[in-house]
């Protein structure tokens, strides 16, 4: 088997279909793991509690003796 031979064996076998469909799936399959193991949840926003006021003590006019 010579080089030329051996050429156009691989050319003919990298060019099949079913190779290249392979190549890609196992390409997509890869950068899948990879996201997977990379993957960080955001830290959970922190939420601020609306403050509600008290209402202002009802000043009574009559109470007040001075």
């Amino acid at each position: 088997m010579g080089i030329s031979q051996i050429m156009s064996t691989s050319l003919a076998v990298l060019l099949n279909p079913a190779v290249i469909f392979a190549a890609v799936v196992v390409m997509f399959y890869l950068n899948f793991v990879n996201y997977v193991v990379r993957y960080r949840k955001k830290p959970p926003k922190i939420k601020k509690k609306k403050v509600i006021a008290a209402p202002a003590p009802a000043e009574d006019a009559a109470g007040e003796d001075m």
